[in-house]
């Protein structure tokens, strides 16, 4: 298996390019693997409420260096034993908040005035308040609840499969950390998804990739060909490209702090 160690081009049929970068989250990684700035747009498989986080994590960086990752390891349960794992791997600057590599995007696209889009719907939309729902039914099933007891034996496990399945990036000086520090949020991430179910994970992706589309729609208005970059865990970038590539209705989506006309 190859990893997810560069872009993922995915062409929407109606017209533009949906990039789809992987990275790895709470590290920063080095320009080798860091998409060049060729982009008219940027999507984060997120909600808008996330700048304000990103806002707070970076006062509280300012204040006093390392409190923001302090603070979510001390939260505990498969976060921390990521952030804490993160932490031992001496090459990678990691574990980082605010998110370094959306956060990085975010802020180039500020400073370079570029549309900026947030394609997670929020609570006052129905459809996704039902799904938000069904996740908490599904995570708080008593089976689910048991397992909790055993989370950290099960990371372990998790980790020690995962790793074995992730290839080092090529032209990168430290490929054997970047390595170890992928395969840690893989472990993770595959643990947070395990508290769903298929057809919950499949209600999700095909959301988000709808209003993915919408926003290359969006951004079509002004470029005919645009190219709209999105950050994607390593992990989960695979499922979001074969959902698109099953041409999900498109949603109407606008940048951040934009009204839909």
């Amino acid at each position: 298996m190859t990893w997810n160690w560069t872009v993922k081009d995915w062409a929407d049929p109606d017209g533009g390019v949906l990039r789809l970068f992987p990275y790895i989250p709470a590290a920063v990684l080095p320009r080798e693997l860091r998409p060049r700035d060729d982009w008219d747009g940027v999507a984060f498989l997120l909600h808008e409420e996330e700048l304000e986080s990103w806002s707070d994590e970076e006062r509280m960086e300012k204040s006093s260096k390392g409190s923001a990752t302090a603070l979510a390891i001390e939260g505990g349960g498969d976060l921390s034993r990521m952030l804490i794992r993160m932490k031992l791997v001496d090459g990678i600057q990691a574990p980082r908040f605010p998110d370094p590599e959306p956060h990085r995007l975010a802020n180039v696209a500020e400073k370079g005035k570029i549309p900026a889009y947030f394609v997670e719907p929020g609570v006052d939309d129905e459809e996704w308040l039902k799904y938000l729902e069904d996740c908490a039914d599904e995570a708080s099933r008593l089976p689910r609840m048991a397992g909790m007891l055993f989370a950290r034996g099960r990371y372990a496990k998790e980790l020690k499969g995962v790793q074995q399945s992730i290839s080092e990036p090529k032209g990168t000086k430290e490929p054997v950390d970047l390595a170890i520090c992928a395969g840690v949020a893989a472990a993770w991430w595959r643990r947070c998804e395990s508290l769903s179910t298929e057809e919950l994970r499949e209600r999700r992706n095909r959301r988000l990739c709808s209003r993915l589309r919408g926003a290359l729609a969006h951004l079509r208005e002004s470029d005919g060909e645009p190219v709209l970059i999105v950050p994607v865990i390593q992990d989960w970038l695979d499922d979001i490209l074969a959902t698109l590539k099953t041409n999900p209705d498109v949603e109407p989506n606008a940048p951040a702090g934009a009204e839909l006309s």
